[in-house]
């Protein structure tokens, strides 16, 4: 199902906060290698926030610790139930603790930098106060100087290399837990009922990428009782519209909370 464009609707803070993270890290190396510095400071503003709290989110980062001991426990009760399996879950489960250790030790670098760095610290100034190209800080005219002479997105990547390698990690951990369902939105729309005999902390869905090529994409609400989807589309110079037609998706319900 790799070919699938797959889109998350949390059903907790803790999972919000994971996915959150887990979007700007993507987004922080995709502006990274293709040397877009306007991008790669929106992504590190919101990663930012994420690990500072700021902006009435909450720390991240005991979110993410929070996240794997709730895996491992998951992991050791799949053990009890498939002894067979039990040596890759033990397996599995070092790892986890190591990625715990190693987040403790990399996230406090990483933070230094993020509060340290002068340029994130302009940037975030000038969001704050909704200058959003820091024309008061002549940034159209001196950005791409300073990326290129400057190095700041380098030597940030050295420090989130770990972080980066053990949030994607958990990214994969998380999309291999349950097959997918493969389901049709009648007219655009569809509602999902989580079974009550568990409890669940994410909801993926996955549509073809031809959909996506099409402006097509589904929105979410509702809560861990009952999920509403229903799929939008953008238009060229049209206003954001639902979308009426059957469309094929494929879900899988996560249960780690």
């Amino acid at each position: 199902m790799n070919q699938l464009i797959r889109f998350c609707f949390p059903l907790n803070p803790r999972l919000q906060s994971f996915v959150t993270l887990r979007d700007g890290l993507q987004c922080l190396e995709r502006a990274r290698q293709h040397g877009d510095a306007y991008s790669w400071l929106q992504a590190i503003q919101d990663i930012r926030v994420s690990l500072l709290g700021e902006q009435a989110r909450k720390v991240a980062t005991p979110e993410i610790l929070g996240l794997l001991k709730s895996i491992r426990m998951h992991l050791h009760g799949i053990a009890q139930e498939y002894p067979n399996f039990q040596p890759q879950i033990s397996a599995a489960c070092d790892t986890i603790k190591e990625n715990k250790a190693a987040l403790q030790e990399c996230i406090p670098p990483i933070l230094d930098f993020l509060t340290q760095d002068g340029l994130i610290n302009a940037w975030s100034n000038a969001c704050q106060k909704q200058d959003y190209l820091a024309h008061k800080l002549y940034f159209p005219q001196a950005l791409p100087i300073f990326w290129e002479s400057l190095g700041v997105q380098h030597t940030l990547h050295h420090h989130l290399q770990d972080f980066y390698a053990i949030i994607t990690h958990m990214d994969a951990m998380l999309n291999d837990f349950v097959p997918w369902k493969e389901k049709t939105a009648l007219e655009g729309r569809d509602q999902i009922m989580p079974p009550r005999d568990k409890e669940y902390g994410l909801l993926i869905v996955g549509i073809e990428k031809r959909f996506v090529h099409q402006g097509i994409f589904p929105e979410f609400s509702g809560n861990k009782l009952a999920i509403r989807l229903r799929f939008q589309r953008f238009e060229m110079g049209e206003e954001q519209q639902e979308y009426h037609e059957d469309i094929p998706y494929h879900m899988m319900m996560v249960p780690i909370t």
